[in-house]
């Protein structure tokens, strides 16, 4: 998937993470698993981007990260577009057989801290909606 808009890490990273956060929220991610969705090893790093996110202060996150949140936001828009209101919930948590999963829940594959493993989420999801 080749974007067609280059995000500037500097104007998009505390919005797209702000969202991220909200999206986390919903899912009811942990920390932990919102650093492995992220890509990101170091936690102290991700608490200081929370606080600056919270007070709305411009910075810039790495771009593999900001990748990250566009996959995320991809499955979230899938799946508002899938699923009515709790059914998110329970197919994100329910163990999946088809190919994209191994027999994973949805929300494990999210949170394995792969790259590939969020794109083949949001790519199967896209799938979903254009067969």
């Amino acid at each position: 998937m080749e974007p067609t808009f280059q995000p500037d890490p500097v104007l998009h990273g505390g919005a797209g993470l702000r969202t991220f956060l909200n999206i986390a929220e919903q899912w009811s991610l942990s920390n932990e698993e919102q650093l492995r969705v992220l890509g990101i090893h170091d936690p102290v790093t991700f608490a200081d981007w929370k606080v600056r996110v919270r007070a709305h202060e411009a910075f810039a996150i790495p771009m593999d990260v900001i990748v990250r949140i566009g996959c995320v936001l991809s499955i979230y828009a899938s799946l508002a577009t899938l699923f009515p209101g709790e059914q998110t919930t329970v197919w994100l948590r329910a163990p999946n057989t088809g190919s994209a999963f191994r027999r994973r829940t949805p929300l494990a594959v999210i949170t394995s801290g792969e790259l590939e493993d969020l794109e083949r989420v949001a790519r199967y999801l896209l799938g979903r909606i254009h067969s």
